[in-house]
């Protein structure tokens, strides 16, 4: 039995519901497997909302810093280089 699922952008270019269902559907497989889940996103405000354990943000290929999400919130780093100086979420770059 597999002990990692490595998911990478899993709900990218998905809408809103149907990406909290993709997630729903994630957590309750690791409440049913016991399986460790390790999701790469670039959508930081998301992540933040699904209920994850742990977070590792990086930037420019550097780790920026590691904690909970409420710690990964609260990190004025993170805040500048994800959310933007008022904690808004950044626009994306086209």
């Amino acid at each position: 039995d597999p002990k990692l699922l490595l998911l990478d952008e899993p709900v990218a270019g998905v809408a809103g519901p149907l990406a909290m269902k993709i997630f729903n559907n994630l957590r309750n497989i690791v409440d049913e497997t016991g399986i460790s889940v390790l999701i790469i996103e670039h959508n930081m405000d998301f992540i933040l909302r699904q209920g994850v354990d742990r977070i590792i943000v990086m930037n420019e290929g550097e780790i920026l810093m590691q904690g909970t999400p409420d710690e990964v919130r609260g990190n004025r780093e993170v805040i500048e280089a994800y959310l933007g100086a008022s904690g808004e979420p950044l626009e994306e770059a086209e």
